[in-house]
């Protein structure tokens, strides 16, 4: 296929909104060709810059205006795409203000197999859980679509899963709990 059609095939999947691939989707994107003729295109066209290799199984058109601003989070649905996965511990505590450090890796707990991947917009690190995932209550849909914990939900996480525990201030995660609930109340009113 010559470069000048996957181009305009990438803007016209862009203009409804898919910027990222699994070789499965870029497979039906260009009529399904043999799987290693596949393999080795996606591999020119990273190493070319028309798509990013995000992680393994997963490329991104980093030319997409359908991107989203977090790049991680829109990730996630990618890596982890038949489970429950949401933000939650140090990422979702230091968002409230509830740690004293900044996350550097995006945290996320799952129903998944744990790992960790480092892509070029930084890392997301993926936690095994077995517990039950309330969602609309624990867990929440995001602005921009993604699971994500409650603060209460993120500090039992944290918790349980028994790391960097001593990063939590109390006073500040009550007031947050606090606050959260406040909102869901106003929520629930109108």
């Amino acid at each position: 296929m010559k470069r000048r059609i996957l181009v305009q095939k990438l803007a016209d999947v862009d203009r409804r909104g898919v910027w990222a691939f699994t070789p499965a989707t870029f497979s039906a994107l260009l009529g399904n060709p043999e799987q290693n003729y596949l393999k080795l295109m996606m591999k020119r066209l990273a190493d070319q810059g028309v798509l990013t290799r995000a992680a393994r199984g997963v490329y991104v058109n980093p030319h997409a205006r359908s991107m989203p601003n977090d790049v991680r989070r829109g990730l996630i649905r990618f890596l982890r795409p038949r489970e429950v996965t949401y933000v939650s511990l140090e990422s979702k505590l230091s968002e409230a203000g509830a740690i004293s450090q900044v996350a550097t890796a995006l945290t996320c707990m799952t129903t998944g197999s744990p790992g960790r991947f480092n892509t070029p917009w930084g890392a997301i690190e993926f936690t095994h859980t077995d517990r039950h995932v309330a969602l609309g209550t624990d867990v929440q849909t995001s602005d921009d679509g993604v699971l994500e914990a409650t603060v209460e939900r993120a500090a039992r996480d944290l918790r349980r899963v028994g790391r960097n525990t001593d990063l939590i201030d109390e006073e500040t995660l009550a007031e947050a709990i606090s606050e959260e609930r406040s909102h869901e109340q106003q929520g629930q009113k109108h």
